[in-house]
Parts: C-alpha cells; structure tokens; sequence
C-alpha cells in the first residue's frame, strides 16, 4: 500500500501532537529533582530551553497542518521541516543543559557526536529525497 503525501503529514502532524503533549507532561512534572524543573536554586537554562522546545512545537503542529491545506507553496513548504528541526535541537539541548551540572565533559561530547550524526542524518535524507525524486521521474 502506498502512502500520499497528504497521509504522511497527517501522520507526521500526529506525532508532532503527542510529542508536544509528552513535553508539556515533561515540563509540569516533579520528576526532574525534587523542585521540579522550574525550582528554586536550580539552574533556568533546561527551564527555559524546553519552555521554547515546546513553543516550537506547537508552532511546527500548526505550521505543518497549514501545509496539510496546501497553503504553504513552493519554497515556503520547508519551513514546517526547519521548524521541526530546530525543536528537535532544542529538545536535544534542554537534556543537555539539565545533565551537564551532574556529568563531566564526556557526556558533552556525546552530545555533540550526537548532534551532528542528527545533522548528518538531515542532509542525507534530503539527498536520498531528491535522488529518489529524480530517478523515479527519469525511469
């Protein structure tokens, strides 16, 4: 069974939506110390790089159903995929911030490897993408 597009965004604005309704579960519970994240004496930085992850979010759920209408054209299409990037990075750097008090530098540079394997992974299936594109068009 193949997929269309407008299926895939579908399913993409779905998880998009679970992924943002376990942040904002993330962002009120406990469970990161005994204060919370947005403890007193704790560090604001993992509060505040979530607290924009999750705006990112839900600007990337609507971004992405706006595309769903086929509103956004030509090359304003990608801007739903930057923005799901760039959450994801704020994501990644929430983690980042919070362990980096409690850890040494290694774990740093994981999160750097990690990071740019991410990265990588981007340009790649934008490459596999448009190879895919123009070789199914030629055959």
């Amino acid at each position: 069974m193949r997929f269309t597009g407008r299926i895939l965004i579908i399913i993409v604005t779905v998880i998009i939506a679970v992924a943002a309704l376990f942040c904002i579960i993330g962002l009120a519970s406990k469970g990161w110390t005994s204060g919370g994240l947005f403890c007193d004496g704790c560090s604001k930085t993992p509060a505040a790089l979530s607290v924009i992850s999750f705006i990112l979010l839900i600007v990337t759920l609507v971004a992405f159903a706006v595309l769903m209408f086929d509103i956004l054209q030509g090359f304003l299409r990608f801007i739903p995929f930057v923005l799901l990037f760039v959450a994801t990075i704020f994501l990644l750097s929430t983690f980042a911030s919070y362990f980096t008090s409690i850890v040494g530098y290694s774990y740093n540079l994981m999160v750097v490897a990690h990071f740019f394997s991410y990265i990588a992974l981007a340009i790649a299936a934008y490459w596999y993408g448009q190879s895919d594109a123009t070789s199914s068009s030629t055959g």
